[in-house]
């Protein structure tokens, strides 16, 4: 597959050659003066310029284009898989919850473990919570929000 970069390269080469392989052969054959050739050869270079500048805009546009909609992509996937993984840990964390309550109902686990058990479960909730209120996306701001310290 032809990558965007060379696209725009080829387009220029073929563009470039055939203008002026053709503008040549026309102004050849319609100008005899070598004052008004060397004028209409300079007139044809500025329409060139424009010319390229036009289809060059619009080629680079166009990928642009594709390459936004491509980065609007994986956020949205992105964002769906954080939601999705703050669901899975929320489950989990409720089951861990009704676990600790059955625990302790039966007085199966010590004081102590209880204490650690509800530890680890406030600090994830926290950690998800964070996560959840980050407004822009970035590697700085997921760390802050997941290790709970400032980016390195």
């Amino acid at each position: 597959m032809i990558k965007p970069y060379q696209r725009v390269t080829l387009s220029y080469l073929f563009f470039g050659i055939a203008w002026i392989f053709f503008s040549d052969r026309v102004l050849e054959t319609f100008v005899v003066s070598a004052t008004a050739l060397t004028t209409l050869q300079t007139y044809k270079g500025w329409f060139f310029i424009a010319a390229t500048s036009v289809m060059l805009y619009f080629l680079t546009r166009r990928m642009w284009n594709k390459i936004v909609e491509r980065e609007i992509e994986k956020e949205a996937v992105f964002i769906s898989t954080m939601r999705a993984v703050q669901h899975i840990l929320n489950n989990f964390l409720n089951k861990m919850l009704f676990f600790k309550l059955v625990a302790e109902e039966k007085q199966a686990l010590h004081e102590e473990i209880v204490a650690h058990y509800d530890s680890v479960i406030n600090e994830t909730s926290k950690q998800i919570k964070r996560l959840s209120s980050i407004k822009v996306i970035s590697p700085e701001e997921i760390e802050k929000a997941a290790y709970d310290k400032e980016p390195t």
